[in-house]
C-alpha cells in the first residue's frame, strides 16, 4: 500500500460502488479498496444524523477523505492493495500468468503499471490483471487457485504458467491455463456443475482488511465459487439512509422536545414517569392528552438516549410524520428540509389523500457493510437474507460508519389506508399476495401459513411499491432526469400506533443533477394528474403481455407478479427492494386480471 495514486472515485462512490472491499479496475491494474481502519478523519469530514446514528449504533459518520493539492501531484487518501495479485501479460503470445513474488513481471518506477520480462517484448509489454478471482457468500475473497487448479491438486511445481485462449468460441472453454511442465486446463471447468469442488474450501481471506488477514471461521467454506473480476456480484453495499429532519419529528417527540430536559433525564423505567407525570403535565399541560400512551412516551425517551435499539420504522416515522405535515414540520427555504402541499388530482382523491412537493430535502446514506454472491434480502427477505454482511473494518466495535450527504427534492404522496385495507380484503387480491408469500417461504425452507397480519402487511406495500416504479418510469421520461437519478422511499407499516402508507420519489445526487427544480415542476396541478393517469395507463399493457401479466408467482416460486424490464422494474440502485415484491395486476387492471386492481378505471380516466 503506497500514498501515491493510482487513480480516482468520487466521495459518493465509496458508499455505493468502490467502498472497502470493492474491487476497482484502473487503467493499468487492478486493486481492492482497504477497510475504514487508515481513513485519514477530521471534524470538517464529520457529518450528524441523530436518528440514524442511534439506528445504527455508532456515535459519529465520516465522508470519504478528499484530494488535496494540485492537478497530477495530490497524495492518494483512500487505501488499497493490489488486488488480484495475479498478472496476465498482455502479448497473447506470451500470456504470462504470475504474481509480484515470482518476479517474473517488474514494476515502473514511476507508474502505476507492471512489465512482463518474460516475453520478447524485452521488458516493455505492460501486463493486465487476472480475469478471475474466489469468492463465498461469507463474504471472503481470494486470488484463483491457478496453480493448484491447473495441477489438479496442491502443488510443489516453481514452473511458469500461462493464460491463453484458443479463440475457438469465445466462451470461457477456450481460456486455456498452462504450466511449463506440460500440464494444462481449462477455466471453463471451474464454471461447470462441480464449481465450489473445483475451487475447493474457501480460504477465508480478507485482503481488503490487509495483505495476511484472515477470518477466524466460514460458515459457507464449501461455497467459494469463481468470479469475473469485474463482475458485479463480487460486491452488494448495504446501505442504510435517513432524511434531515427534526429530531422530534413525531407528535410525542415534538412534545417531548417541549418538556423540560433536566425532568426528561431523571426518566428512565415507567415507575419514574409515572412519578413525575404530575409534574411533566403542570409544566406542559398538552401532554395529559397522551396519558394513555405512556408507554410510547417512554419508549421514545429510551431511544432517543440510545438506550434501547431502534429498528427502520423508527428510522421512518419519524420523516412520515414530517413529509405528511408541512405545516408542522418544513423547517423553511433556507434549511435543509423545506416541503408543501399542493393538489390531488380530482379523479385520485379517494385513494390518494395528499401530496407534498418537497422542495428540498438532504439524506444521510452510511455504509454498513456489504455481501458477495447474492444482495442481503430485502425489506421481507428472500435471496441472499442468509449472506453474511462482510465488515469494513478490522475493528468489531467501530463506533463509526463511512457516509455521505446527498441534496435534492421529490413528490410524496400520502395513501389513504382505509381504502387500502378494504382492497386488501378481496379475497382474489389475498390469494394472489399468498403465492407471492409462499414463494419466499418455500425458498427459505419454512413450513408455515402466512398469517393475517402478514398479507395485509405485503398486499400494502407491493402496491406502494409498484405505485412508486410506474411514477418513476414515468418522471425520468419527463422531467430530464436520468432514471437512476430517481429513488424511492416506501412508507408502509400496518403496525397499530405506526400505520404508515406512503411514497417518497426523490431525487438525491451530490452533483447538481437532482436540485434543478424538474421534479417539482411536474408536481404542479396543471401537470401531476395527466402525468399520475398516463403512468398508470401505461402499465396496464406491456410489450411482453401475454407472458408478463400472465406470470403466476406460485409456479415460478417469484417475489414478483406481473413485472419485468419492459413495464415497472428500475435501477437497482432507485430500488430499496432489490426489484422484488412488484405486480401491475395488483396495482391495474392488465390483460390477465381486471378485477385485483388497486386503481379502478375510473382513476385512470377510462369512465
Amino acid at each position: 500500500m503506497s500514498n501515491k495514486p493510482v487513480g480516482d472515485v468520487r466521495p459518493s462512490q465509496v458508499i455505493t460502488t468502490f467502498g472497502p472491499g470493492a474491487i476497482v479496475d484502473l487503467q493499468t491494474l487492478s486493486v481492492i479498496v482497504a477497510g475504514v481502519d487508515e481513513w485519514r478523519k477530521s471534524d470538517e469530514q464529520r457529518i450528524q444524523e441523530p436518528r440514524l446514528e442511534r439506528n445504527l449504533g455508532v456515535k459519529y459518520f465520516y465522508s470519504a477523505p478528499p484530494a488535496e493539492g494540485e492537478f497530477n501531484q495530490r497524495p492518494g487518501t483512500m487505501p488499497s492493495y493490489l488486488f488480484p495479485r495475479y498478472q496476465v501479460c498482455s502479448n497473447p503470445q506470451c500470456g504470462t500468468l504470475s504474481e509480484p513474488s515470482e518476479q517474473c513481471f517488474v514494476k515502473h518506477e514511476k507508474r502505476p503499471v507492471f512489465y512482463c520480462q518474460l516475453c520478447k517484448g524485452g521488458g516493455k509489454v505492460p501486463v493486465n490483471p487476472a480475469p478471475f478471482i474466489v469468492a463465498c457468500p461469507s463474504g471472503h475473497m481470494d486470488d484463483f487457485p491457478w496453480r493448484d487448479f491447473v495441477h489438479r491438486g496442491p502443488s510443489d511445481c516453481k514452473q511458469p504458467m500461462q493464460l491463453k485462449s484458443m479463440g475457438m468460441t469465445g466462451t470461457v472453454r477456450d481460456l486455456m491455463v498452462k504450466c511449463k511442465c506440460g500440464k494444462e486446463r481449462s477455466v471453463g471447468e471451474a464454471f461447470g456443475a462441480k464449481k465450489h469442488q473445483v475451487v475447493g474450501e474457501c480460504s477465508r481471506k480478507r485482503p481488503w482488511l490487509g495483505a495476511n488477514n484472515v477470518d477466524d471461521n466460514c460458515k459457507h467454506s464449501d461455497l467459494a465459487e469463481t468470479l469475473q473480476r469485474g463482475a458485479t456480484n463480487s460486491w452488494f453495499p448495504v446501505v442504510k439512509s435517513a432524511l434531515s429532519i427534526k429530531d422530534a419529528a413525531t407528535p410525542i417527540g415534538k412534545l417531548i422536545a417541549q418538556a423540560d430536559p433536566d425532568i426528561i433525564s431523571e426518566i428512565c423505567d415507567l415507575d419514574d414517569l409515572n412519578l413525575y407525570w404530575k409534574i411533566l403535565v403542570k409544566k406542559l399541560p398538552e401532554i395529559d392528552s397522551f396519558s394513555d400512551e405512556r408507554l410510547a412516551i417512554l419508549d421514545h425517551i429510551l431511544k432517543s438516549r440510545g438506550e434501547i435499539e431502534t429498528d427502520d420504522a423508527d428510522l421512518l416515522l419519524p420523516e412520515w410524520e414530517a413529509l405528511r405535515d408541512p405545516n408542522g414540520y418544513s423547517q423553511g427555504e433556507r434549511s435543509d428540509f423545506f416541503s408543501q402541499k399542493t393538489e390531488v388530482p380530482e379523479k385520485l382523491r379517494d385513494v390518494i389523500t395528499s401530496v407534498v412537493q418537497v422542495r428540498k430535502l438532504l439524506e444521510v446514506r452510511a455504509l454498513t457493510g456489504f455481501t458477495r454472491i447474492e444482495s442481503i434480502g430485502g425489506p421481507f427477505g428472500g435471496e441472499g437474507e442468509d449472506s453474511d454482511l462482510a465488515p469494513i473494518s478490522r475493528n468489531p466495535n467501530l463506533d463509526w460508519l463511512p457516509a455521505v450527504q446527498v441534496r435534492g427534492e421529490g413528490l410524496f404522496f400520502e395513501f389513504d389506508g382505509a381504502s387500502l385495507d378494504a382492497w386488501s380484503e378481496n379475497v382474489s387480491v389475498r390469494e394472489r399476495v399468498k403465492m407471492m408469500i409462499n414463494a419466499v417461504l418455500e425458498d427459505s425452507g419454512i413450513d408455515s401459513l402466512p398469517t393475517e397480519q402478514d398479507i395485509r402487511e405485503k398486499a400494502r406495500f407491493i402496491v406502494l411499491h409498484s405505485f412508486a416504479h410506474t411514477v418513476m418510469r414515468a418522471l425520468a421520461l419527463d422531467c430530464g432526469y436520468s432514471g437512476s437519478s430517481i429513488r424511492e422511499r416506501i412508507y408502509s407499516s400496518v403496525e397499530e400506533g405506526r400505520e404508515m402508507s406512503g411514497v417518497l420519489l426523490y431525487t438525491a445526487s451530490p452533483d447538481s443533477e437532482g436540485s434543478l427544480g424538474g421534479l417539482i415542476d411536474l408536481g404542479t396541478p396543471e401537470r401531476l394528474g395527466g402525468l399520475l393517469q398516463a403512468a398508470l395507463r401505461d402499465v396496464t399493457r406491456c410489450s411482453s403481455d401475454p407472458l408478463c401479466a400472465s406470470h403466476e408467482p406460485n409456479r415460478h416460486r417469484s417475489t414478483n407478479g406481473a413485472a419485468c424490464h419492459a413495464c415497472v422494474l428500475v435501477p437497482e440502485t432507485s430500488c430499496e427492494a432489490y426489484n422484488s415484491w412488484l405486480d401491475r395486476s395488483l396495482l391495474v387492471p392488465t390483460v390477465a386480471a381486471q378485477d385485483l386492481s388497486y386503481f379502478t378505471p375510473k382513476h385512470l380516466g377510462w369512465v
